[in-house]
C-alpha cells in the first residue's frame, strides 16, 4: 500500500536522517520532516530520496519502516 515518506532533516546518532511513513507517531514536527513523497514502500522512498538528495545516509525508522532499519 502507497504511503507518503518524510525524512527527519536532523541526522541520528549514527549519522542517518531517519525515514518514517506520514502516519508514524515517531515521525518528527513538521519543522523537522522533509516530503520524500508518495510510494509504495521504503525501499522505494530511500531510492528516491537518495538520488534527489545526492545523500547515502538515510535509515528506515525502526517501528514503521523495519524493512528498511538497519540498526
Amino acid at each position: 500500500m502507497a504511503k507518503f515518506y518524510y525524512y527527519n532533516k536532523n541526522i541520528d546518532s549514527k549519522g542517518n536522517h531517519e525515514v518514517h511513513t506520514e502516519n508514524c507517531s515517531y515521525k518528527p514536527d513538521v519543522l523537522n520532516s522533509v516530503l520524500i513523497g508518495y510510494e509504495n514502500n521504503c525501499q522505494s522512498a530511500i531510492q528516491r530520496v537518495k538520488k534527489e538528495t545526492g545523500k547515502n545516509n538515510f535509515d528506515g525508522c525502526y517501528f514503521c519502516c523495519n524493512d528498511c532499519h538497519s540498526g
